[in-house]
């Protein structure tokens, strides 16, 4: 008999902790053109749109673009999509359930360090 192994994907908001009373953590914003955020991903502002949280080194995720993580799987490839949830503060979040950011290499660590500083001034906390 041959065994089958599955693997459960990330469920909607599984990196949530907690969040403040009625819609205080949420905000509503633009996934850019070309890009796809997946449930839990960072994302950073850029033109008034959202784009996960990517660079070459931590000056592509500085601090001062980071503005929340990602509800949900949005994919944008072929067009912007509106209405996309992000949590924006005030919230407690399982880290190894979110994305931070897609640098590799050398700069790998001072983005890391860059995106986790951002997030704890918007009062995300990753547990």
């Amino acid at each position: 008999m041959t065994t089958v192994v599955k693997t459960e994907p990330q469920h909607r908001g599984e990196f949530l902790v907690s969040e403040a009373n009625g819609t205080r953590s949420r905000e509503v914003g633009t996934l850019s053109s070309g890009n796809v955020a997946k449930d839990g991903r960072v994302v950073k502002l850029v033109g008034g749109e959202l784009v996960p949280a990517t660079g070459s080194n931590a000056a592509g995720v500085s601090d001062e673009a980071i503005v929340g993580i990602v509800l949900g799987d949005h994919d944008a490839t072929a067009a912007d999509v509106k209405g996309v949830v992000y949590l924006a503060r005030d919230i407690e979040a399982k880290a190894s359930a979110v994305t931070l950011h897609d640098v590799t290499g050398g700069g790998a660590a001072a983005a890391t360090t860059a995106v986790k500083d951002a997030l704890a001034k918007l009062g995300i906390i990753l547990r």
